[in-house]
């Protein structure tokens, strides 16, 4: 890469070689010719505790912000309307996760001590003919039994 000073006579070569303005800026932090890459350019935000107490109370209050109050939060904590978003964006998806992960143990919990009442999920794949509308759905078994549905003869096989 050629650096021209500013002011110095140009010749057809050295105009070609010539860096737009973005480039010069960029070109002090280091000769190997490039300045940050884009992925570089992305940082990660960490918030201060009055944020994080400010953010967590909002969201305490609303799942969901609204336009107006996403710019009061970000005005009073000193961030962008952005940020504010994406904090709540990411929030919702870590409050999902624990949701999941709860949910998973609940079901863990609750398999060992009631083996015997749990009946095996039926295997995905064509039905034998004949088969009762009860046993496509484990969970339902006992409604379906007890009121049996008349079913049109164009939706049987």
């Amino acid at each position: 890469v050629c650096w021209v000073t500013p002011g110095a006579p140009l010749s057809p070569s050295t105009q070609r070689r010539t860096p737009y303005e973005w480039m010069r800026r960029s070109g002090s932090a280091g000769l190997g010719g490039g300045g940050k890459t884009r992925t570089k350019d992305k940082y990660r935000v960490v918030y201060t505790d009055h944020q994080r107490l400010e953010l967590e109370k909002e969201f305490h209050y609303s799942r969901y912000i609204t336009i107006r109050r996403k710019a009061e939060l970000a005005v009073s904590l000193g961030l962008t309307e952005r940020q504010v978003k994406i904090w709540f964006q990411n929030r919702r998806a870590k409050e999902r996760k624990a949701n999941k992960k709860k949910m998973q143990q609940q079901q863990q919990q609750s398999q060992p001590s009631s083996t015997t009442a749990t009946t095996p999920t039926p295997a995905l794949g064509p039905l034998p003919p004949n088969t009762p509308m009860g046993s496509l759905c484990t969970s339902t078994t006992g409604l379906l039994a007890s009121s049996p549905l008349t079913i049109k003869e164009e939706y049987l096989p």
